[in-house]
């Protein structure tokens, strides 16, 4: 962050499509390569990021994405939805700028969201991250997370998701 800069949440509309499409573009291309193939980068950013898919997930299924400024630029995103019925709050996505990496950004994102899922009477927070991707299970591990669950998950296209499922318990003291 900058001197004097201030890390800004602010809830997105479906106006705002096109702001979180071009942050995966950057984010994706900058932090996978070496996680996964450039091909399955853009294979996922089609299949997840096309406006008509995430207008459905903000307006039918529930998910609730963030925008995340630094000032007034915008450097990541957080998706997610609460599960009330299982008393859980999946987080689907979570991205910064890989610059801003190591700045506490990330911490404060996920902090973003364990405030509202308690807010949500939730008791766990879970999420999804591959197995390779050894930056951001460190920094769930730091913030509480732990591997709850190994699995290969086919996404079409020839392409898998070889991710943990990586769970944060609300109820720990």
């Amino acid at each position: 962050m900058a001197e004097g800069s201030e890390i800004i949440f602010r809830p997105t509309t479906a106006g705002d499509i096109p702001v979180i499409q071009d942050l995966s573009s950057r984010i994706w291309r900058e932090h996978y390569p070496g996680i996964i193939t450039n091909e399955q980068i853009d294979y996922m950013l089609e299949k997840m990021y096309a406006p008509e898919i995430i207008r459905d997930e903000m307006e039918k299924k529930g998910y609730r994405y963030v925008i995340v400024s630094d000032s007034a630029m915008p450097v990541g995103y957080i998706s997610y939805r609460v599960e009330h019925s299982a008393h859980a709050v999946l987080i689907s996505k979570l991205y910064l700028l890989p610059s801003l990496h190591g700045r506490r950004i990330g911490a404060r994102m996920l902090q973003y969201v364990k405030e509202d899922a308690l807010r949500a009477g939730a008791r766990l927070v879970y999420l999804y991250v591959n197995k390779n991707n050894v930056k951001a299970i460190r920094a769930y591990e730091r913030f509480g997370f732990s591997k709850a669950q190994a699995l290969v998950t086919s996404i079409g296209g020839g392409f898998v998701m070889d991710d943990y499922r990586m769970d944060l318990d609300l109820t720990a003291k």
